[in-house]
């Protein structure tokens, strides 16, 4: 018995150092070109590093795995209902992902101005670096908020944090003088104008024609035919 602990104990730790290993060498994204999908819009995503290519860190990847094998694998069966909460909560896991590396990039370059990892000669010059990003975060948040996966004040609130993230270090750095409105925009002092989102609501991926396979229409056919039998028989 004591041999089988040890044994036992030995493999776990083969597995902990496995998976310690895997988390430590980088993963890189790869992007579906526009049109992939049927009724795709081919979103534009930045990298998540400026200048450099989209790399994340493979701790990342491991959690994001865990996630889904925790979502979907924990169980051999489930119901058609749970089946379709776990695609729902997948689907809006992922949309969150989105507008918060969006917002990361942003806050990332603020934070390195902060602690002098950055050094823009003026303000003028820290904004111009910092607007196309935000203009990406800000339009990303209202995506996200469209497709009803968080609520409009939520979406406005963290379009403010940003904005108040910026005229924090402005006013830090000594760029601009605090406003004597306490209650005053954060986006008005820094002089910033939201982008405007045009974009309507997308029907999800599987409201789009094509996206059942043979495999999970003749699996729904037969549900449907026995569930005709079972009312039948009743």
């Amino acid at each position: 018995a004591a041999a089988a602990l040890l044994g036992a104990a030995a493999v776990a730790a083969g597995r902990r150092r496995g998976v310690a290993k895997a988390a430590s060498t980088p993963s890189v994204v790869m992007v579906k070109p526009a049109g992939a999908f049927a009724g795709g819009t081919g979103h534009t995503v930045q990298g998540f590093l400026r200048g450099e290519e989209d790399v994340v860190s493979g701790g990342v990847t491991m959690r994001l795995r865990r996630t889904c094998w925790n979502l979907w694998f924990k169980k051999s069966t489930y119901k058609n209902r749970r089946k379709k909460e776990l695609r729902n909560r997948s689907y809006n896991i992922q949309m969150i992902n989105r507008y918060k590396r969006a917002m990361r990039v942003v806050t990332r370059y603020v934070k390195g101005v902060r602690n002098g990892r950055e050094n823009p000669a003026s303000f003028e010059e820290f904004m111009a670096t910092l607007k196309d990003d935000l203009d990406h975060a800000c339009l990303t948040i209202d995506e996200v908020c469209v497709q009803g996966v968080i609520k409009k004040e939520g979406a406005a609130g963290r379009k403010d944090k940003l904005c108040w993230y910026v005229r924090r270090v402005a006013i830090e750095k000594g760029w601009l003088e605090p406003p004597e409105d306490r209650f005053e925009k954060s986006m008005v002092t820094i002089g910033y104008k939201m982008p405007v989102n045009y974009k309507l609501r997308e029907p999800r991926p599987w409201q789009l024609p094509g996206w059942k396979s043979p495999y999970m229409l003749k699996r729904e056919f037969d549900e449907w035919k026995a569930s005709k039998k079972q009312e039948a028989a009743a």
